[in-house]
């Protein structure tokens, strides 16, 4: 019976002696890398009729925009296609050149009063709103903005699809001279910026130099 009871207090040593240590044991762990793409937007602005137009002499103006006459109508076609991969709103800028002076009422040929006038007309597409318009000393200012949300892909209507030159009174120092119609495109992601007018107050509103009248 001595023998046993020995046995058993040592068995009874031994697990007070391995009771204090620890004991292994399974681990897991799970990464999961949540990737993102960053969005672009991108646009180009086509004049496809005016580009299409011969420059016979290599001046960089078309031949049919050279040496015009009153009432001269060209082909000037403005449009934006969206070339990124984000949705935007689409804006065009025109400063059309202006001057001082008497034109003619193309319907009886009488004179109108000297006053400021556009040197060109245009009639705007009803799928464009315009947003401003300013005269300033040498040019007059537009913005319109696109109605509609243009998608990756996808090509606004054009602006308009021609221009005429004013019918005006000779001898009032325009002959000779060379006008410009600049044209400019800017856009703004469509995707948290509200509707096409908030979007374009908010572009002011970051970029006041931008500004150019209400």
């Amino acid at each position: 019976m001595k023998t046993k009871t020995k046995i058993l207090s040592g068995i009874a040593a031994a697990l007070l002696l391995t009771s204090g240590v620890s004991l292994a044991y399974f681990t897991d762990s799970t990464v999961k890398n949540n990737v993102f793409t960053i969005g672009s937007i991108r646009s180009v602005l086509h004049e496809e009729k005016w580009d299409a137009y011969p420059d016979m002499n290599k001046n960089d103006i078309p031949d049919i925009a050279e040496n015009i006459v009153p009432l001269n109508r060209i082909n000037k076609d403005p449009k934006i296609e969206n070339t990124g991969k984000n949705a935007f709103y689409a804006f065009i800028q025109v400063d059309m050149p202006i001057i001082d002076a008497i034109t003619v009422n193309a319907e009886d040929g009488s004179k109108n009063e000297r006053a400021i006038t556009e040197l060109f007309e245009f009639h705007y597409n009803d799928t464009w709103q315009q947003l401003s318009h300013i005269l300033n000393d040498n040019n007059a200012t537009y913005v319109f903005g696109y109605k509609k949300v243009l998608e990756p892909g996808q090509t606004t209507d054009t602006l308009f699809d021609t221009v005429q030159f004013v019918n005006f009174i000779e001898a009032q120092g325009l002959e000779d001279q060379t006008e410009t119609i600049t044209v400019k495109s800017m856009t703004i992601q469509s995707e948290e910026t509200g509707t096409m007018q908030e979007a374009y107050e908010k572009f002011i509103a970051q970029n006041p130099e931008h500004k150019v009248g209400e």
